[in-house]
């Protein structure tokens, strides 16, 4: 006995001779019972020796899915059950195979395909094309239902419902004389039929075809008196100006820039660019980041803004400023004592160089001084009287000399072990910030 599409025949297919490669499992396939979840497996009798393409398979299934599912038939192997969507095959959803239900599962080649699912169109919604249903008259009026469609019929006889009797075509009104509003009940509606305006001088400026529409009850008057139970409906929008309410056109980031357009309009987007991008320099006009106080004291900064506070504090920390600025050691000739804690000089507000206590001796004596001896900061104007005479407690005289490098020579003789020269050379001008001569006196 054999099962040929779910029904049974007497027919023993086992003795049947066929002529050539007679695609048998193509027609014949059988009618069984799955066991398991998911990973169904079935037992058909008498049991197919392969899969074919082409096969159809009645088959129920005793358990519902609860997720992608796959058959194995009479041992032969695995293979996967899709369903048929709108976008083509798709892995089984939780639910979709019900007990009981016999389903028809055809082979192509690659897995099964159910070919008597419920529906292989999905719903339709925003995203997705799809199935959808007819809405009532009712859900239509109602105006809650998302999932369903309107026809033209049942929209048009909404719309027609709605319209009826929302206003009163009262006829026409030329307002090439500024006339007041007329007197009127909600839904009155008047047709324009001479450019003007409309509640006196000082009302809405109008155009041949607007519609003027009551939407409060009012005696009529001016624009100041019932302007606000009126509403105006364009019908000829016009351009724009500081008069005239119209449309414009949106201005391209280069005429933003530019500034010379007076009848586009500017988006936020664009004026946020624009002035990102304006920053002031000492050619253009702009806008500017305010300096912080250090960098209002740092002085190096050449892109940023000093407010007047910023700069008071700054010039506070420099007027009437003393600083006492002890010289290096290497900036002294070892063949003379340096004493870092008495050798000092006084900057007045941060370059005038004026020498507080400066004591000067040999390391040996006698010996006579001539050449470099000193680095003190560089003056900015050299040469312009920076030498002198200075004397030392023996009263012995010494010449003196400051070059544009600040290097101080000296030109004397020492005579007595405990003889110091004091150092009170006549004040300058250095260089600000300050600087010194990198090389240390010659020995």
């Amino acid at each position: 006995m054999s099962f040929i599409g779910g029904y049974q025949s007497d027919v023993n297919l086992n003795g049947i001779n066929f002529v050539g490669d007679f695609p048998v499992d193509h027609s014949v396939g059988g009618f069984g019972i799955t066991t398991g979840v998911n990973n169904y497996v079935l037992e058909l009798t008498p049991a197919i020796s392969q899969y074919r393409q082409g096969m159809l398979l009645e088959v129920r299934f005793t358990q519902p899915n609860t997720g992608a599912v796959t058959l194995n038939v009479n041992g032969l192997g695995v293979k996967a059950i899709k369903k048929i969507t709108a976008i083509g095959l798709a892995d089984l959803a939780v639910g979709d195979l019900i007990n009981g239900k016999i389903y028809l599962l055809l082979y192509d080649g690659t897995g099964f395909q159910i070919a008597n699912a419920s529906s292989s169109v999905p719903d339709a919604t925003e995203a997705q094309k799809g199935i959808t249903q007819i809405a009532t008259t009712q859900e239509v009026t109602v105006g809650e239902d998302n999932t369903k469609f309107v026809t033209p019929a049942k929209l048009a006889a909404y719309i027609a419902n709605k319209v009826t009797g929302l206003w009163k075509d009262k006829g026409l009104i030329n307002c090439s004389e500024n006339p007041f509003y007329p007197a009127g009940v909600v839904g009155d509606a008047y047709t324009i039929s001479g450019a003007g305006q409309i509640g006196g001088i000082q009302g809405q400026f109008v155009s041949v075809r607007d519609v003027l529409y009551c939407r409060a009850n009012n005696i009529g008057g001016s624009e100041a008196s019932v302007g606000n139970s009126w509403t105006i409906i364009q019908a000829n929008l016009e351009l724009a100006t500081e008069l005239i309410p119209g449309y414009l056109k949106l201005a391209t980031q280069s005429e933003a820039s530019e500034g010379i357009n007076n009848s586009s309009a500017i988006t936020p987007l664009k004026l946020k660019t624009y002035f990102d991008n304006r920053n002031a320099s000492e050619d253009v006009k702009g806008i500017a980041e305010i300096a912080t106080q250090a960098e209002a004291n740092a002085g190096v900064d050449d892109v940023r803004i000093i407010t007047p506070l910023k700069l008071q504090v700054r010039l506070n920390n420099y007027f009437n400023r003393e600083v006492l600025f002890a010289l290096p050691e290497i900036n002294v000739n070892p063949n003379f004592f340096f004493t870092p804690g008495r050798n000092q000089i006084a900057l007045i507000n941060g370059n005038l160089v004026v020498v507080r206590d400066f004591r000067f001796k040999p390391t040996s004596v006698p010996v006579t001084v001539s050449g470099h001896v000193l680095n003190f900061p560089k003056p900015v104007n050299a040469g312009a009287g920076f030498a002198g005479i200075l004397f030392a407690n023996s009263g012995n005289k010494f010449m003196y000399s400051i070059d544009n490098n600040g290097r101080v020579s000296l030109f004397g003789s020492f005579y007595d072990a405990n003889d110091e020269l004091l150092f009170n050379i006549n004040p300058y001008v250095a260089k600000f910030p300050i600087e010194l001569y990198q090389t240390q006196p010659p020995s």
